[in-house]
């Protein structure tokens, strides 16, 4: 008898959570209760693993979900790059429970992206490498999840199935080492270590049992791990006066954390709802952060994205991450969507500003128009515009006579990748140096961004990269000796010295060299590091390089292009040998009966690369078949003409 009131309790849980189950994997068209659901952001370095953990949670959720490898990585510069560029929010349904999971950017160039997601989560899932170990890229999100006290973590060592795995313990260590760095509350170290294979799609609580004939062939301990650790999100209070106007939505208010332009929907704003409830048809206004009314309109359609397929909702409600499809206006970043002028705006962080620019303008060489479908101002214009509605870390700044456009952002990359989507979708430019962006400061004194970058490297190049940043005007702050023989260097340098630094990182340590840098503050202007490059092999003919000609050229330097080119006065081939530009000749037509020799492979450079080699007096064409370095002026002689009247200071 004693018991039977216990077991008629557990039976009404067992329905509950059976009711809900059943509803939460047949539709998504209801609210789930905030007790079943958990907001869980995953972050993690580039390409340790964090889409294809997804797919596994997707594949072995129970929603029925056909999944191919890389579902999230949308974007075919994510697939080809094995990184994450756009954070995308998907709801998986398991065992009653709906997970939001939020899929973010893992490199730092992107951290607008990492700043906006993490406002709408309750907790992170760290993705670290079992053979690599926490990497200064993860340390980057990691530690702006780790500034909100209650932000609960878990940790995934990942790739357990690899057959050079580090000591016993070695991993976990170097992580708690970072959380101890990085926790802002204790709460925030006594956080759970799961063992898993995202490719193999097992999860394990122990590395023994990962490493066991019977280990796991299922995701279950992350699944529960998410559900025990992650706490259902909390809705905001709402003043009573606000309850009082605002009856309908109960003080409905949201945070415009990313903003999309969807086909048949308009601006939609998917975010976390702060407080209240809203539905189709309903009356939104957005406030700026001071609490000023800047626009109204109507809510057109409330989405939610259940494995990859955006599906409809009729009502969403206070702690759920949902897309609001909008009509009247278009939100902007840090503004807050509300449904009364009573409902107060939603603090939030402000994203770290652009410290590199780029000035775009009409591709004007002579095989201009021959590749690229937009070529025109207007056309590079409004492809520019529409990213900037889409990407807080992207400004676009047209020039007063509306020459050329100057894209602002965090690093070569960021830029690199915006400029290489637009090249696939048709566009033909020219691109010039990437120039740091200055402010003047109060007092008159133009103030440049300084970056605190940590190089993570073997301990045979450490002393290499040392000797290279500290020419370039680095300050060491920090040194830490890591397990595997490597060591993590902290630098302190200004943006005009470090941009160019990533490639020769790369090569010289021979892409063994983890890099991150993040902005720090404005400081006033230094001198501009030492010019590093050589001059350059320039054409001085239109027609189509040969062979012969380039066997010749190989003797003045190396080489950027190969045979069969199509070239024209003034592009640059190649880096001459010594200090002094080379114009020559490399489409000569011969009878046949030279020979070219051997002809070795050319440097071929990749976009980010060929921005961070240029030097002022030069730029980069890029159409949708060629990306090709150039002088600014092609002729040789006013060139020769520009460079004497630049040195009498005319």
């Amino acid at each position: 008898r004693a018991a039977l009131p216990q077991r008629l309790a557990a039976l009404a849980a067992l329905s509950r959570s059976a009711g809900c189950r059943r509803s939460a994997a047949s539709t998504v068209s209801e609210a789930p209760p905030l007790e079943f659901l958990r907001n869980v952001a995953i972050i993690a370095h580039v390409d340790h693993g964090k889409t294809t953990l997804v797919d596994q949670l997707m594949k072995q959720s129970g929603m029925g979900i056909k999944v191919t490898e890389r579902m999230l990585d949308s974007k075919d510069l994510e697939q080809e790059r094995g990184i994450t560029i756009l954070s995308k929010a998907t709801r998986v349904a398991w065992n009653g429970y709906v997970f939001n999971i939020v899929d973010t950017p893992g490199h730092a160039d992107f951290g607008g992206e990492v700043e906006r997601v993490l406002s709408m989560v309750d907790g992170v899932v760290l993705l670290v490498d079992m053979v690599e170990g926490p990497k200064p890229q993860t340390k980057f999100v990691l530690q702006k999840a780790l500034l909100r006290p209650e932000m609960k973590a878990l940790v995934v060592i990942n790739k357990v199935d690899r057959p050079q795995v580090r000591e016993a313990g070695e991993v976990e260590n170097d992580i708690f080492d970072v959380f101890a760095a990085m926790a802002t509350s204790d709460e925030q170290l006594d956080y759970p270590t799961l063992y898993a294979s995202g490719k193999v799609g097992f999860c394990a609580r122990t590395l023994e049992e990962a490493r066991s004939e019977d280990r796991p062939t299922h995701m279950l301990a992350l699944f529960e791990a998410i559900k025990e650790v992650v706490p259902p999100p909390k809705p905001g209070v709402v003043d009573p006066a606000v309850l009082a106007v605002d009856e309908k939505c109960g003080g409905f208010s949201m945070l415009v954390s990313q903003v999309d332009r969807l086909p048949g929907l308009g601006p939609t704003v998917t975010g976390k709802i702060f407080s209240g409830h809203i539905g189709k048809g309903d009356k939104i206004l957005a406030k700026s952060l001071d609490g000023e009314v800047l626009e109204s309109g109507k809510v057109k359609e409330i989405s939610v994205v259940q494995g990859v397929t955006r599906e409809p909702i009729k009502r969403a409600v206070a702690g759920d991450i949902v897309s609001v499809s909008i009509t009247g206006f278009q939100p902007k970043w840090t503004q807050t969507l509300v449904s009364h002028s009573k409902v107060p705006s939603i603090p939030c962080n402000a994203i770290d500003p652009p410290v590199i620019s780029v000035r775009a303008s009409v591709n004007d060489s002579p095989l201009a128009g021959k590749d690229g479908k937009y070529i025109t101002m207007l056309s590079i214009g409004e492809r520019l515009d529409k990213e900037a509605l889409t990407n807080p870390a992207i400004e676009i700044i047209p020039s007063p006579t509306r020459d050329y456009f100057e894209i602002r952002g965090r690093g070569e990359m960021q830029i690199g990748i915006l400029v290489e989507e637009m090249r696939r979708e048709g566009f033909e430019m020219s691109l010039s140096p990437p120039a740091v962006v200055k402010k003047q400061g109060e007092d008159g004194v133009w103030l440049e961004p300084y970056e605190e970058v940590v190089v993570e490297v073997g301990n045979d190049h450490s002393s290499l990269v040392i000797d290279r940043m500290s020419t370039r005007g680095a300050h060491i702050t920090d040194v830490v000796t890591m397990p595997g023989d490597r060591q993590s260097v902290k630098f302190e340098i200004s943006t005009t010295a470090f941009i160019g630094m990533r490639t020769w990182l790369r090569e010289a340590t021979g892409g063994t060299a983890a890099v991150v840098a993040e902005f720090k503050e404005m400081r006033p202007v230094s001198p501009p590091p030492p010019r590093e490059r050589n001059g350059v092999l320039i054409s001085n003919t239109s027609g189509t390089s040969t062979a012969v000609d380039l066997t010749k050229a190989t003797r003045l330097g190396r080489l950027f292009i190969g045979e069969g080119v199509e070239v024209y006065p003034g592009m640059i081939f190649g880096e001459c040998n010594d200090n002094a530009d080379i114009d020559t000749n490399i489409s000569r037509k011969h009878d046949g009966y030279r020979s070219a020799g051997t002809l070795s492979t050319p440097a071929e450079m990749k976009l980010e690369q060929a921005l961070t080699y240029i030097l002022e007096d030069e730029k980069v064409e890029v159409t949708p078949k060629r990306i090709v370095i150039r002088k600014a002026i092609l002729d040789a002689n006013e060139r020769k003409n520009a460079a004497k009247n630049t040195a009498k200071g005319l």
